[in-house]
């Protein structure tokens, strides 16, 4: 299988040892693997040095920028096969679509997440719609194998984001209108969401980050025809009105402003599908789940008319 993997990896000495390991274990051990250390201080570079003696076909990198997406897009520039696949250095691979069609710029599939015990499979809308992707987050890191040369015509990663940077990936992808395959048979791998994970414990511990990944999405409707701007940014007013719900519920009044002003800044101030998004904003700061099904549901059920 012409295809690479790259993980990105800062001070998982211990996790990414267990990463590694599954792909030796898996149908995909012989495939090049890049691992791109972005300037660990636990030991990791020496880890994945050692194993690279035993296993040739991992090579070890070097990003001094800090940064997942600084690192992956070093990798992403060292990769010599027609297909690229980024994985995390803190979850256990299991396989990928052995598979598809070749003619293809994307391909897609399920994943499952591990949360408190308990594994689901992880949101996924197999449709080209931007406006989706925005709200559901379908396209994740390890949901897609990219044509390498695609990829790099799209700009690779972002690394304005410093979280949420395969959030932006996925809908810039779509944006691109690329030639693609969703593959729907089966959910490959199980993310592992705990404290330590890059995207932090809380919303409010990211916020900063989140809302740059947020700044970034609306620069890139810009890009798109009348129409499918609009819908996007309504899609990504819904899911900063759901982002600000989930700050009041952990009692972050001043950042749930700060969204309210980027709405107000973004999209004006009195917004096509305001009084939905204050709806799902006081749904979410009680406690409810699931906003982005209604959020979803509004968007595209405007489409369909």
């Amino acid at each position: 299988m012409d295809i690479t993997i790259v993980i990105p990896v800062y001070n998982r000495k211990a996790l990414l040892k267990h990463t590694l390991e599954s792909i030796m274990r898996s149908p995909m051990a012989g495939v090049p693997v890049i691992v791109v250390d972005n300037g660990s201080t636990d030991g990791t570079r020496d880890m994945v040095s050692a194993f690279c003696q035993s296993h040739p076909n991992v090579t070890l990198a070097t990003e001094p920028e800090r940064s997942a997406a600084a690192a992956r897009n070093k990798g992403l520039s060292m990769v010599t096969t027609a297909w690229v696949y980024f994985f995390d250095s803190d979850d256990e691979f299991e396989d990928i679509p052995h598979r598809w069609d070749e003619t293809a710029q994307l391909i897609a599939f399920p994943t499952r997440q591990k949360v408190e015990g308990k594994v689901s499979v992880r949101a996924y809308k197999p449709v080209c719609d931007p406006a989706v992707q925005i709200l559901s987050s379908m396209l994740n890191t390890i949901s897609m194998i990219f044509r390498t040369s695609w990829l790099k015509e799209i700009g690779g990663w972002n690394t304005t984001c410093r979280v949420w940077d395969d959030w932006e990936l996925g809908c810039r992808a779509l944006l691109a209108a690329p030639s693609m395959q969703w593959i729907t048979s089966k959910a490959y791998h199980t993310v592992k969401v705990h404290s330590d994970s890059l995207t932090g414990p809380s919303f409010r511990s990211r916020f900063t980050q989140q809302m740059e990944a947020m700044q970034q999405v609306f620069i890139l409707t810009s890009r798109a025809d009348a129409r499918t701007a609009a819908r996007c940014r309504q899609a990504l007013m819904l899911r900063t009105f759901i982002l600000s719900g989930k700050l009041l519920y952990e009692g972050e009044k001043k950042y749930s402003a700060l969204c309210r002003e980027f709405i107000s800044r973004n999209m004006g101030k009195r917004p096509r599908g305001r009084a939905m998004g204050w709806l799902l904003e006081q749904y979410t700061a009680m406690g409810g789940r699931g906003a982005w099904k209604i959020a979803l549901w509004y968007v595209t059920r405007k489409k369909k008319r």
